[in-house]
């Protein structure tokens, strides 16, 4: 192994430990093995544990690893210094294999297993790894069983090791090692968060999202009761609902809603009044049609033998005839006999149909304005339709599948809330909060802070993946204001303005494009060189002008064609076509460069940064994806550079985020702490791409203010506002011993009166009609 003969030890290590979700990492043992020499050394840690590495961690001794943050992390936990030259297996095989994943994965029994090396049977290892992290303390047995098992992982590194060595390109791979040291640093400090507000959230999630459909809706009108079809104005009713929200400028949903209830008041207050009449007819035989051929021979109830007394005794037993209440020994004994005579001669009292014109006025008083909802509590369900139709108002394109449907899945909202943030926004923060997030897997410590694995090089072009749930940045961005720095601490967002474009246009080295870049505004830039507005087009003259060639800007990068930028700019594919050529006229050598790109992929079957990090190119590739992956890889390599520079400079980097970091600091010193991370952020550009460095951009949050993204600070509003009314009244539903009740509600007409729970909107409303 000539590649490593410039270290004077090499030594393979692994480590067990304890991590439940949020916690950082409690070791408990430690093995390593010297590669030439076969020393071994075994540790248990939780203990005495050694004050020092067992190992040696200088620049002159190579520190092996397999997923390497996990072994540093516990190095951290500790208190040993991190090993100077680290080589992390895991990245290495991820690179090796990326693009053609390996039949078993990319663990460390499925790198043996790739090089035909033996490894320990699957579910012994899983069956170790639950023992290691099982609470409490281990036996005499279970330790030896557990350093054995540490032992073999050592070992087994020991004999992957010289089967990789032949194909690694050390001076990059150690960079990539550099990286995961700075992985287990920010993993170790982690994001704080508002332990109080997560813990309400947390208990009151279900009774908060029920709040939030409603809450959201208001200013959108589009979420309708769950299991109703959709009005069919062939027939009376939905032809009636339809005709009489239309007249009177009401939500037909709603409306049908309103009437339906109003329906079913009014037969159930008809039922006892009904029950009665007929009794009366089958104690009498005064049937309705008999009735009628009495009145048309001239007769009438003194014609028919023994009613009166009759009247009188039904007059007592059914009062819901509403005839009076019979015989009274101590009052006046009333005249029954015409009163019932009067009933009987009437039809019975049939509730009127839904699509009756007095039903539908009464249901309309219930209701409010087209888009001003009602207080209905049943379950809500999103209604495409009145998606459309609320696009419609707002004048907003929205892609559409080749079928003509709305494409509704959540990549076209994230990225049309990303073109209409203010109008958009908040519905696709809903569809995400409803469909995506679960609070539970928020990892976060007993200290209140945010942690999870990093996940680094998962991903095709080298980024982090960590988990959705788990990350604090991955659920909804309104979640993020959970995100809050002690006192006496503040936070501070570093990211680099537009880093993709830049990317792009410093590698294809596309004179326009580099000019669009560094004007400040490259899409308005953009626009102005297509010559779609004037040269003194400002942002607030042209915005919607600029929304479109940000659209386009940005889906070029994607690989978006003409007709997929027609579908998603909600314009006809000619336009689509349009759009693309002024692109392609506007930045001549990016094209040229972008196409070299694909050309080079299919027939090498590899790309590869400048950094080294590369992809296995096959017969099913996606041209798209190809274009694409130089800027994605290239920002990756960008971002892992300057999380070395930053933390190794002892910058209080908490995560990556993409294109940014989240730095931490003590409130008055945290200018100067954004200034070291930009200056690493820029460093780090430079290194990617000589000459053309990036600038960037901060936003700094002092305690008491927590961190919000401005396209969750409404969702986040709303969503505080419901906990502090849920808790509200949760304190009035408990009150102390020497609490007040508080006073009685006043009472309002049933359309103002808002109600929550399993109480109906309309209950008692028939009072009044």
């Amino acid at each position: 192994m000539e590649v490593l003969a410039c270290y004077r030890e090499v030594w393979c290590a692994d480590f067990e430990f304890r991590a439940p979700a949020g916690h950082r990492p409690e070791p408990l043992c430690v093995c390593a093995r010297e590669l030439r020499t076969g020393r071994a050394v075994r540790h248990w840690l939780t203990d005495d544990p050694p004050a020092v590495s067992p190992y040696p961690t200088d620049p002159g001794a190579l520190f092996v690893a397999y997923y390497a943050s996990a072994e540093l992390g516990c190095h951290l936990a500790l208190g040993w210094p991190l090993p100077a030259r680290v080589l992390d297996l895991f990245a290495e095989f991820r690179n090796l294999t990326n693009g053609r994943p390996p039949t078993h994965g990319s663990g460390l029994l499925g790198a043996l297993a790739f090089f035909g090396l033996d490894a320990l049977d699957g579910a012994e290892k899983d069956g170790m790894r639950e023992l290691a992290m099982r609470p409490g303390g281990h036996t005499a047995t279970e330790r030896a069983a557990l350093l054995d098992y540490c032992a073999s992982d050592a070992d087994a590194l020991a004999r992957l090791l010289p089967r990789m060595a032949r194909g690694l390109d050390l001076p990059r791979a150690l960079l990539r090692g550099r990286y995961m040291a700075a992985a287990a640093r920010m993993e170790w400090a982690g994001v704080p968060i508002d332990a109080a507000a997560l813990a309400g959230l947390r208990g009151r999630w279900d009774a908060i999202k029920a709040r939030l459909v409603r809450a959201v809706d208001r200013d959108y009108g589009v979420y309708v009761p769950a299991g109703r079809r959709p009005l069919d104005p062939a027939t009376r009713f939905g032809g009636a609902v339809l005709a009489a929200a239309r007249e009177w400028e009401l939500d037909p949903t709603e409306l049908a809603e309103a009437a339906e209830y109003v329906h079913r008041v009014e037969k159930a207050a008809a039922a006892p009044r009904l029950e009665a009449v007929r009794a009366a007819r089958q104690s009498t035989g005064l049937t309705e049609a008999r009735v009628g051929k009495l009145i048309d021979g001239g007769k009438d109830y003194l014609d028919v033998p023994g009613f009166d007394v009759s009247a009188r005794e039904l007059a007592g037993m059914y009062p819901d005839l509403g005839i009076g209440g019979g015989y009274d020994p101590d009052g006046v004994d009333d005249d029954y006999g015409p009163k019932l005579w009067e009933v009987l001669a009437e039809p019975d009292p049939v509730t009127p149909p839904r699509h009756d014109p007095a039903t539908l006025r009464r249901a309309a008083g219930l209701v409010g304005p087209a888009g001003v909802p009602t207080t209905y509590a049943g379950p809500l369900t999103f209604s495409a339709a009145r998606w459309g139709e609320y696009l419609t108002r707002a004048g907003i394109p929205w892609p559409r599948l080749p079928s003509g449907a709305l494409a509704l899945d959540d990549d076209t909202f994230r990225e049309m809330a990303k073109a209409y943030p203010d109008r958009l926004g908040p519905m696709r923060e809903l569809r995400h909060t409803l469909g995506m997030m679960r609070l539970h897997e928020l990892a976060v410590g007993p200290d209140g802070r945010n942690r999870c694995l990093l996940s680094a090089f998962r991903s095709r072009t080298g980024r982090n993946q960590p988990s959705n749930s788990a990350f604090v940045f991955g659920p909804s961005v309104w979640l993020r204001a959970l995100i809050r720095p002690a006192p006496g601490r503040a936070v501070a967002y570093v990211d680099w303005s537009q880093q993709e474009l830049a990317i792009a246009a410093a590698l294809s080295r596309d004179p326009g494009m580099m000019e669009a870049y560094t004007s400040g505004d490259f899409y308005l830039t953009f626009a102005k060189m297509a010559g779609a507005v004037p040269a003194m087009a400002t942002k607030r003259t042209h915005g919607r002008e600029r929304d479109r060639f940000k659209v386009v800007a940005l889906g070029v990068l994607y690989g978006l064609g003409a007709d997929g930028l027609a579908r998603k700019l909600g314009e006809p594919p000619l336009r689509g076509r349009e759009l693309l050529d002024m692109h392609r006229r506007a930045f001549r050598r990016f094209w040229d460069w972008s196409d070299t790109v694909e050309e080079r992929a299919i027939l090498t079957g590899r790309l590869r940064t400048a950094f080294g990090w590369s992809i296995r190119v096959g017969a099913d590739a996606n041209p798209r994806s190809l274009r694409n992956w130089p800027m994605q890889a290239s920002g990756a390599e960008m971002m892992r550079l300057a999380a070395c520079l930053a933390t190794e400079r002892g910058v209080g980097v908490c995560c990556p985020v993409h294109d940014a970091f989240l730095v931490e600091a003590a409130a008055d010193g945290i200018e100067a702490e954004t200034d070291r991370m930009r200056t690493a952020m820029r460093e780090a550009s430079e290194l990617v791409l000589p000459g053309f460095p990036l600038g960037t951009d901060a936003k700094i949050v002092r305690h008491p203010d927590r961190f919000t993204d401005p396209r969750g600070e409404r969702m986040w509003r709303t969503v505080s506002g419901i906990l502090a009314e849920l808790e509200a009244a949760d304190d009035f539903a408990t009150p102390g011993a020497d609490a007040t009740p508080p006073p009685a509600p006043a009472l309002h007409p049933p359309s103002l009166v808002s109600v929550s729970g399993g109480i109906h909107p309309w209950e008692g409303a028939a009072d009044g009609w």
